[in-house]
């Protein structure tokens, strides 16, 4: 059996290798990734909606974690055809939930634009492959035109071959865009509010994971007071993010950017003002202005380059993030321990090793926020574009 899974892995492989690397894919080419099962075939549904969940002894930590009412039910009756001692879980609505197979392989399918090839087979055990895609394609190894991703800030409005240049910001030239250094890490290139020209790590790189791309489906607004809805959907399709540890906590960033004009753009990517709060308003998920509380520079996100969030730019890619959070969103920025965190939960939002060569659907039900940094609102902020390195 392990021969025939190798002989298969190695075709798949091979076959990858012969496809070429492409801008932008459609639906159809994405729906091409997955898992891949004991007898070497493609399974694509290991994510499933569902209201109910069932658990057998402990809880999994995210299943509890904020996201819609829930009811917990004990002692499931007989007739039920479960087990005693299972544990039921009723949701107000539908959530994300692992569906893996009862015997599923350790590879699966991803599909990494820009990398050296558009498609790899890796084992999600795999971390230093997986670390190494990353940087392939954020380091757009599949185009040999001397240029690499580089991210606009939120309101730099150059386009895509200037964006790079020098702004004139009250009688200074100060750059406004982040590259990523030799080791990944992403750079500020702009300064902060007292030194225009140093050049600020404002995330760390440290691993990378296999993850489900998430696509922005609708978007609503409502005023006074100002409200924004998003509906985002787990498409199910499989590819790699990176782990990025923040380099400066959310108090240093409004000391430090808030309220300096385009440098407010620095503080919403470290801040992450709009990030989804996933309860349910209406059928549509609700998302308000709350602050991620990064009091440390220790909690961490997996950030993915999105096709779906290109805002239709070619050679561009979308920037998203997503994590655990455990906060309600109400206390003050930066304060030590916000309402919902615990020493329990507190590694979920700070130890890349719980998310590090762990099966990519628990992944997927641990990271339950989701920032889509990237839309036309602010002349597609966030961008990832081609550019040169530094």
């Amino acid at each position: 059996m392990k021969k025939i899974i190798y002989t298969f892995i190695t075709a798949v492989i091979v076959a990858s290798m012969l496809m070429v690397s492409c801008a932008d894919k459609t639906d159809n080419n994405l729906n091409q990734t997955g898992l891949i099962d004991q007898r070497g075939n493609l399974i694509t549904n290991t994510l499933i909606k569902t209201n109910i969940a069932h658990f057998s002894g402990t809880i999994p930590i995210w299943a509890t974690n904020g996201k819609y009412d829930y009811i917990i039910t004990t002692n499931i009756s007989s007739d039920s055809g479960r087990d005693s001692s299972d544990i039921e879980i009723k949701y107000t609505n539908d959530i994300i939930i692992p569906n893996e197979p009862e015997d599923p392989s350790e590879y699966y399918k991803i599909f990494v634009p820009y990398s050296r090839t558009t498609y790899h087979t890796v084992s999600y055990k795999d971390t230093n492959r997986l670390k190494q895609i990353w940087l392939e394609q954020i380091f757009r190894k599949s185009h040999s035109d001397g240029k690499v991703f580089a991210i606009r800030n939120r309101d730099n409005n150059r386009d895509i071959d200037n964006f790079q240049n020098l702004h004139n910001h009250n009688g200074e030239q100060r750059y406004d865009y982040y590259y990523f250094n030799d080791d990944g890490d992403i750079v500020y290139k702009g300064g902060d509010k007292t030194r225009w020209q140093e050049e600020i790590i404002v995330k760390r790189f440290v691993g990378a994971v296999i993850v489900d791309y998430r696509k922005l489906i609708k978007r609503t607004y409502e005023s006074l007071p100002y409200k924004q809805f998003d509906q985002i959907e787990h498409t199910g399709e499989w590819t790699v993010g990176g782990i990025y540890q923040m380099s400066v906590t959310v108090n240093e960033a409004r000391e430090r950017f808030k309220g300096a004009q385009f440098l407010d753009g620095v503080y919403d990517f470290i801040a992450a003002r709009k990030a989804i709060w996933l309860k349910d308003h209406n059928g549509i998920q609700y998302k308000t202005t709350f602050l991620r509380q990064f009091y440390s520079i220790n909690f961490m996100e997996v950030l993915v380059l999105n096709p779906y969030g290109n805002e239709g730019n070619a050679n561009c890619l979308g920037v998203d993030a997503y994590y655990a959070y455990f906060g309600d969103g109400t206390d003050a920025e930066g304060v030590s321990m916000p309402k919902g965190f615990t020493p329990e939960n507190i590694p979920y939002m700070q130890d890349p090793k719980i998310y590090l060569a762990r099966r990519p659907e628990s992944v997927v039900a641990l990271l339950t926020h989701t920032t889509t940094f990237t839309d036309a609102g602010r002349n597609f902020k966030y961008l990832a574009m081609p550019g040169h390195k530094y």
